[in-house]
């Protein structure tokens, strides 16, 4: 019957970890300060009357930034310089003879926000030009949104978040938009599933019931 009992366990053991090897992993943190271009509100040619570049069309896009505070508390967020917009933008034409240039204003100076837990919502004007004119739409393409970020931890160092990046595919004219999604998953704690603790309660139990079969042993010599 102890034997019966023991083979038992062992299968107890066994099985559930070969059928379910990640249960007993312990996962990595998440960022505690991630963003995302969470919506695009607009893409539009802007006429450009005073902009004294020859040759050349100029685009703004209106998008939505959401930044994320996974902490309890309020974290500081630092800009390592002042930079309007905050949110860039790449891109890679079908055309390769075409070329794009982003403008922004850039200070030379370091500023701090403090965030609340949980996301907050900004608004930002990126603006761009590409080396041809009288454009209506945006170029065959691959575009790339983001907004990059940085914290203040305890100690004082600056961290890098999470960016997360929106992309936009332009085919024939046609606009399609593919948002990132943040991750609300904690994973800075060990959970066990009830799998999990059938094994360590075979693990606990195993060198119980062998000191209970020896013993019967040395009794019955």
């Amino acid at each position: 019957m102890i034997e019966k009992s023991v083979k038992f366990l062992v299968i107890s053991i066994f099985i559930p970890i070969l059928v379910f090897p990640s249960i007993l992993s312990v996962h990595g943190y998440l960022p505690l300060v991630s963003s995302r271009v969470s919506k695009i509100n607009e893409i539009v040619v802007i006429p450009n009357p005073d902009f004294h570049i020859p040759n050349v069309t100029l685009y703004g896009i209106d998008v939505d930034v959401e930044i994320l505070n996974r902490e309890d508390e309020n974290l500081t967020v630092v800009e390592l310089a002042i930079l309007d917009p905050k949110v860039f933008i790449e891109a890679k034409f079908v055309n390769q003879s075409l070329e794009f240039e982003a403008m922004a204003i850039a200070f030379a100076q370091v500023k701090r926000y403090s965030y609340q837990p949980g996301i907050t919502a900004e608004n930002d004007y990126v603006v761009f030009y590409i080396n041809q004119a009288n454009m209506t739409q945006l170029p065959d393409g691959n575009y790339t949104l983001y907004r990059p970020i940085f914290w203040e931890s305890s100690e004082l160092s600056i961290v890098k978040g999470e960016t997360l990046r929106t992309n936009i595919t332009v085919t024939f004219g046609i606009v399609n938009i593919t948002y990132a999604n943040f991750s609300y998953l904690s994973t800075d704690n060990v959970t066990f599933s009830n799998i999990s603790s059938l094994v360590i309660f075979s693990l606990c139990l195993y060198p119980i019931i062998r000191f209970r079969r020896r013993r019967r042993k040395s009794r019955s010599v």
